[in-house]
């Protein structure tokens, strides 16, 4: 009797201790901060516009949601250990076409896409392609008529041959069928148009707007979904006829985080997206928002994956399998 007394009063006494433990971990997801690893340095239009959306989110979601930068490696660093990161809903991290892309198709990753999830889309990137002023085109089109004429290649002043906007570049080109040269600049901008050492520049609209007021170049094509406010005459490349070829941004997960939290964190940052501060933020850096739901995040980010890796492939920039 006294053996089965104790045995009882042992097993109630590990209850009221496992109890807590059990209540913890039902406890209803969040209930501790998350955070957003941002790939990237801080100070850029990106990293300024997910800050405002991490505020957008604690609010709603009743936790801290901060914004961590782990720059390196084109953005591979920081992306890797997201994908990494324990599936629960706690890490998650900023995507854009380099790291969630064309450095996977370069075999620079240690994952794969099948490692990491869409969330959401967010926003499109304020990328232009920029010419020399004195070249007479005002559009991709008549550009590409010129450059036809030159008997020599242009010269692109991009990230690097394997960069998305250089890659943009170059299937603009490849269709109009006028030869190029991509020169790697740490940070593209006007002043290699205004010295002569490229053609062309892909880079962002804010860096080019008061060269092009005074004709030091031209902006011939805006990479957004829609007209840049910033260069509003400028035609996109999809008005022209090029489809869908420009830069965005969206927010990735480890694969492996439970649908309900996926749903749960996409339809906070909807409703983030409508908030004041977000809308003043997008419009004070010359885009507007770009929403997908985790199902259209996926199908453009496989919209993306196949024109990039036919083109990488053509080029010879592709990792061979």
């Amino acid at each position: 009797m006294l053996n089965r007394r104790n045995l009882v009063l042992a097993a109630a006494a590990a209850a009221a201790l496992l109890s807590p433990l059990a209540a913890l971990a039902q406890a209803p997801w969040p209930n501790r901060a998350i955070e957003i690893i941002y790939p990237f340095p801080p100070g850029n239009d990106t990293d300024a516009i997910i800050r405002v959306v991490a505020e957008g989110m604690s609010k709603r979601l009743g936790v801290p949601v901060q914004v961590i930068n782990k720059p390196g490696g084109g953005g591979v660093v920081g992306f890797a250990e997201m994908v990494r990161a324990k599936p629960d809903g706690y890490t998650i991290g900023t995507w854009q076409p380099g790291p969630g892309i064309s450095q996977i198709v370069a075999g620079n990753t240690p994952y794969k896409q099948t490692d990491y999830q869409a969330v959401a889309g967010i926003h499109p990137n304020d990328f232009v392609l920029a010419s020399r002023g004195a070249i007479p085109a005002r559009n991709l089109k008549e550009f590409g008529e010129w450059a036809k004429k030159q008997g020599k290649p242009i010269v692109i002043a991009s990230y690097g041959p394997a960069a998305v906007p250089a890659l943009i570049a170059a299937k603009i080109a490849r269709t109009d069928g006028w030869p190029y040269r991509v020169v790697a600049f740490p940070n593209p901008s006007a002043k290699e148009l205004v010295a002569g050492d490229a053609d062309l520049s892909t880079t962002g609209a804010d860096m080019v707007a008061s060269f092009a007021k005074d004709g030091q170049v031209k902006v011939i094509s805006a990479w957004s979904e829609a007209r840049n406010p910033v260069v509003p005459q400028t035609p996109t490349a999809k008005e022209e006829g090029y489809g869908d070829l420009y830069l965005w941004s969206g927010m990735a997960a480890p694969a492996g985080v439970p649908k309900d939290i996926i749903q749960r964190l996409s339809a906070v940052i909807a409703e983030t997206m409508k908030d004041k501060a977000v809308v003043d933020t997008l419009k004070k850096l010359g885009v507007g928002p770009l929403y997908m739901t985790p199902e259209q995040m996926t199908q453009r980010v496989a919209a993306d994956t196949k024109w990039v890796t036919e083109l990488m492939t053509e080029l010879g920039l592709a990792k061979k399998q």
